[in-house]
């Protein structure tokens, strides 16, 4: 069975030390279309590092990923939403053994 990683990448840290950065939220065992499923229920509640106080939020969709909008103060923030299929992981060799064993033997 396939394992999928819910990212999200969005500006972390403050001031000239922003960096744009992906995150991996949690992870869904399964299919492609269960992990979108649980990402579509994830990503509306969402809340982003920056603004700190959003006046509006505006959410997005295009195919399987999401842009949320943010407007704060002084400029508006975004973060973008997405399935990824975990293929291997040094951490993690039992992923590592099983995805790259699937894929020599297709």
């Amino acid at each position: 069975m396939a394992r999928w990683a819910l990212v999200v990448e969005e500006n972390v840290g403050s001031g000239d030390h922003m960096i744009w950065a992906p995150r991996v939220l949690t992870e869904v065992e399964g299919t492609r279309e269960q992990a979108v499923t649980a990402l579509k229920q994830l990503v509306p509640g969402y809340t982003p590092d920056h603004p700190m106080m959003a006046k509006q939020r505006t959410l997005y969709r295009d195919g399987d990923s999401y842009l949320l909008a943010s407007r704060g103060a002084t400029r508006t923030f975004h973060c973008v939403f997405k399935v990824w299929e975990v293929l291997w992981d040094s951490e993690r060799p039992e992923i590592q053994q099983h995805r790259l064993g699937e894929e020599t033997a297709g």
